[in-house]
């Protein structure tokens, strides 16, 4: 499906689009930024750019160099969303050459203003884990790695913000964005109706489920935002586009969308319905069903679990499945 032209460099179905894969120091492993050649009519723009450390540099210069490119020739810097592994080098891109950078506008304060936002976060995580009974030494241990991904980042200014139904242009063709919450609130992908490519960022990953991680809302006196319920309902949106490929942020290409996505609605469906049973046997925590559901889960993956368990909680909710009954501030959550 890709063919190698050089270690860590792959050219893609479509002719000027390379695939750049880098290191990242993250269970999750390696992740892919794109090159799309420039034109007349389109910048060289790269998509999204790895997790910044020494060895994702290397990897990412040697990629480039493999497609006759360095930073400094790189034109537009596209995010695709806010998330550690695909922010890293923006700052030094645009600093060596003028790169403007791109992104969605929920993005724009974790590029601009990295470390208040991301403490700004941590602090709205609190009264969320305390009401799931997580206790305060694993509170603690989440902001500890909140901190440590907060230290790969660099403030970098935003040039434009991309939204639901605009389009760019890439290698001479008209490239339309559709904003996919979910994985993340401003997740971005983009699609190229003529060659039929999807550029899917973390939305669409063959392998490994894309996890929608608890986030704030946009304004203070709004609700929490229900990610999952969000992730369910774009992947069913995207499976609706006639895509011949997908090419993620992770892992291999996606080649039959609507069945990755089945499969993707099938597991949430069926670890909904195992947290149900659960909470039919006795009411339990989000603290507790995170335990049953993922037993071995080491510390630097608890964010991740309660974020997925929570949403599970709320998709049950919304189908009227569950209820909470609160205890000194504790959400217990019990079969309806």
């Amino acid at each position: 499906m890709l063919t190698e032209i050089a270690p860590r460099c792959h050219q893609t179905v479509l002719e000027g689009l390379y695939a750049l894969s880098m290191p990242t120091p993250f269970p999750v492993g390696d992740v892919f930024a794109y090159l799309a050649r420039g034109s007349d009519a389109s910048p060289l723009t790269l998509i999204d750019c790895g997790v910044r450390t020494d060895e994702a540099r290397a990897a990412l210069e040697a990629g480039l160099a493999a497609c006759g490119v360095t930073f400094r020739d790189i034109e537009r810097v596209v995010i695709t969303h806010h998330h550690t592994d695909h922010i890293g080098f923006a700052a030094q891109i645009a600093a060596e050459s003028g790169a403007e950078v791109w992104a969605h506008r929920l993005c724009v304060p974790w590029l601009e203003q990295p470390e208040p936002t991301r403490r700004a976060f941590d602090a709205y995580l609190q009264p969320i884990f305390r009401e799931g009974g997580v206790p305060e030494d694993a509170i603690k241990g989440i902001e500890r790695v909140s901190a440590y991904l907060g230290s790969f980042v660099q403030s970098v200014r935003v040039a434009r913000t991309l939204d639901e139904g605009d389009q760019l242009q890439l290698l001479g063709k008209t490239w339309r964005v559709y904003h996919t919450k979910g994985h993340a609130g401003d997740l971005l992908c983009l699609y190229q109706p003529e060659t039929r490519i999807l550029l899917s960022s973390d939305h669409l990953l063959r392998d490994i489920s894309s996890n929608p991680l608890i986030e704030p809302p946009e304004a203070p006196d709004q609700p929490r935002p229900q990610r999952l319920l969000d992730y369910l309902a774009e992947l069913q949106r995207i499976a609706q586009l006639d895509i011949r490929i997908a090419y993620p942020g992770h892992g291999a290409p996606v080649t039959d969308v609507p069945q990755l996505v089945a499969s993707r609605l099938a597991m949430h469906a069926g670890r909904a319905e195992r947290l149900r049973a659960l909470c039919a046997e006795q009411p339990r925590t989000l603290y507790q069903l995170v335990g049953e559901l993922f037993p071995r889960l080491r510390q630097p993956e608890m964010f991740l679990a309660l974020s997925e368990v929570l949403g599970h909680l709320d998709l049950l909710l919304h189908e009227g499945k569950i209820a909470a009954e609160r205890h000194d501030g504790v959400a217990f959550w019990r079969a309806a």
